[in-house]
């Protein structure tokens, strides 16, 4: 397979040259052909000295993308490669081609598709899908190789959790849509091929799994303002399709559904379910809406990567613009609770707060400001006995964050000379207490930053300097971590090379023991030629060279098993890429 990408990548590589030579474009003119595209090569390297090497002296990652449209006929191609992709057990090295015309669009090779949250949501595969969208319908469709085989690596047990069964899928989303009263259903399937891996290790506990989601949607208009919307999704996953139903002694099984008993279970088959709706109001100046979402216990579809689960939230997004749409607020108020089927020995109740506030009083000003408050109440009863009930013997846990920012500038010049002033803070604490123990758990965080930047146009010369500081107070270690930064941007050679010269210095410190100061240097080049024929002209270069210097200094030496904090040490890191844009 990789021989397959040699050919390929030359083509693109040799594409710059073609274009110049025949003027694709002109002939796209006359013939209704048009050509775009970009293909971009990145190389990073890295050296250190005095400490051991943290990242790989030496990677390089070529992309691009590449679009034919015919008399309206689009066809987008990409691809991504790099010497890092041998590190990964799934394809890393990937490639697709998109083709579309008009209502109807293609997937071909490594893709992603979203049906639903609840059943496809961008998992990548490798294969085929179609998008269609006649007149009030949206019709897609997807088939392919979810997972590739990975066999078990007899060398390292540590690698034992990375070797997966081949895994397929397909799924289907139909949506009809009238004038913003819409419905929609989706399917997905999933299962792994059983017979693609030789051999499985009984200590490696992976299973070949089998599983389908459905969901079914919809948005609804009562009125110009007012909507309602909900969906509602369904997944059934087989953990184990090696045992049939006959070996399979049925047991009792807690899940906490909406339609709990309606389906059979056993000890490897699973049904979940998952809602979620709304009911929201949209004024001239204000907005309101009311959420409401559930997710069972342990949830899975096989279609998404990730998915978060046994949660029950309802919560208030009320929004308002006042003064001329100069000043707006937003607020977001929640509850959430976990522990759905009452399985766990703790449960957790969350108040979710958050307000947002911005405004610009005049071209000059620019004000934001935030503040959320996240609290959760977790109740948990002793491991031994879950039914125990003595209140002594609970452990009430009881946790609040609040975080609180702004942000202020200040902007005046004229298109000439422009300068800025930006003053920003923020301040966040957890405070945590836990049953009937005395004190609290405080951990404090700020963070201030004032930068100042000028600007002059005539000369394309920009200066920066700002200075930033943090400090933390936690139960068991105080840092503080503080300095300067200041940076010069020139335009040279009729604006065609940007270069970029900055510097910082910072100071760190733990517990008051100095874990030695760092200055980070970078000089940064960037180079894009002018169009030499005018606009009409297909390709455009851009090049970029950046070299970064870090050095640290020695700090205090605490004794600890950690020397890196004390110890002095340099880092290299250069990083330079090439563009090509037709």
């Amino acid at each position: 397979m990789k021989h397959l990408y040699i050919p390929f990548i030359l083509y693109l590589l040799f594409v710059p040259f073609v274009i110049n030579a025949q003027n694709l474009e002109e002939i796209g003119v006359k013939k209704g052909a048009k050509l775009s595209g970009s293909v971009n090569l990145n190389a990073v390297g890295y050296a250190a000295k005095s400490i051991e090497a943290r990242r790989d002296p030496f990677n390089w990652f070529l992309s691009g993308n590449l679009n034919v449209n015919l008399f309206g006929y689009n066809a987008p191609l990409s691809f991504s490669y790099s010497n890092a992709g041998g590190n990964f057990t799934q394809p890393f090295n990937q490639f697709s081609f998109a083709p579309q015309y008009k209502w109807v669009k293609t997937y071909i090779g490594y893709s992603s598709m979203t049906f639903s949250p609840y059943t496809l949501a961008g998992y990548t595969f490798l294969g085929g899908g179609v998008e269609v969208t006649p007149d009030k319908w949206k019709i897609a469709a997807m088939y392919g190789r979810l997972k590739k085989a990975v066999s078990y690596n007899l060398q390292d047990s540590t690698q034992y959790t990375e070797a997966s069964y081949k895994r397929m899928g397909y799924g289907f989303k139909v949506g009809y849509d009238n004038n913003g009263n819409t419905v929609t259903v989706s399917l997905f399937q999933a299962k792994d091929d059983i017979n693609s891996l030789p051999f499985v290790l009984p200590e490696s506990q992976i299973t070949p799994q089998q599983n389908i989601a459905v969901s079914l949607g919809g948005h609804v208009k009562v009125t110009s303002a007012l909507f309602i919307e909900g969906e509602y999704g369904l997944s059934a996953l087989n953990t184990d399709i090696r045992k049939n139903k006959e070996s399979i002694d049925t047991v009792a099984i807690a899940n906490h559904n909406l339609i709990q008993g309606l389906l059979p279970q056993n000890s490897t088959q699973r049904y979940y379910d998952a809602f979620n709706g709304s009911v929201g109001y949209q004024g001239s100046w204000y907005k309101l809406q009311v959420k409401y979402e559930r997710i069972a216990p342990e949830y899975t579809t096989l279609g998404a990567y990730y998915f978060n689960n046994d949660m029950r939230n309802i919560t208030i997004v009320p929004a308002v613009q006042l003064f001329q749409n100069k000043l707006t607020l937003s607020a977001n108020v929640g509850l959430q609770q976990n522990n759905l089927d009452k399985t766990r020995n703790a449960t957790t109740k969350r108040v979710v707060g958050a307000l947002n506030a911005t405004y610009a009083p005049n071209e000059n000003w620019n004000f934001a400001g935030n503040y959320s408050n996240f609290s959760s109440y977790t109740n948990m009863r002793p491991q031994l006995d879950p039914y125990y009930k003595n209140t002594l013997d609970t452990l009430n846990y009881y946790q609040v964050t609040q975080t609180s920012s702004g942000t202020a500038t200040y902007s005046f010049g004229d298109k000439n000379q422009r300068q800025s002033i930006m003053l920003m803070g923020s301040y966040q604490r957890a405070n945590t207490h836990a049953g009937y123990a005395e004190g609290n758990d405080l951990s404090d965080f700020y963070t201030g930053n004032v930068a100042y930047s000028y600007s002059l146009a005539p000369k394309s010369l920009t200066l920066a300097t700002a200075f930033n500081y943090y400090l933390s107070n936690a139960s068991t270690v105080n840092s503080l971590y503080w300095g300067p930064t200041l940076s010069v941007t020139k335009g040279l050679l009729a604006k065609t090379l940007r270069s970029s010269l900055a510097s910082s210095f910072n100071k760190t410190t733990a517990n008051g023991a100095s874990s030695g100061p760092v200055w980070n240097n970078r000089l940064s080049l960037s180079y894009s030629p002018k169009k030499a024929g005018g606009e009409k002209q297909a390709g455009r270069h851009n090049a970029m060279l950046g070299i970064n210097r870090m050095q640290k200094f020695a700090g205090t030496d605490t004794g600890t098993s950690n020397t890196t904090a004390s110890k002095k040490y340099t880092e290299w890191t250069i990083n330079s890429s090439y563009t090509y844009s037709f």
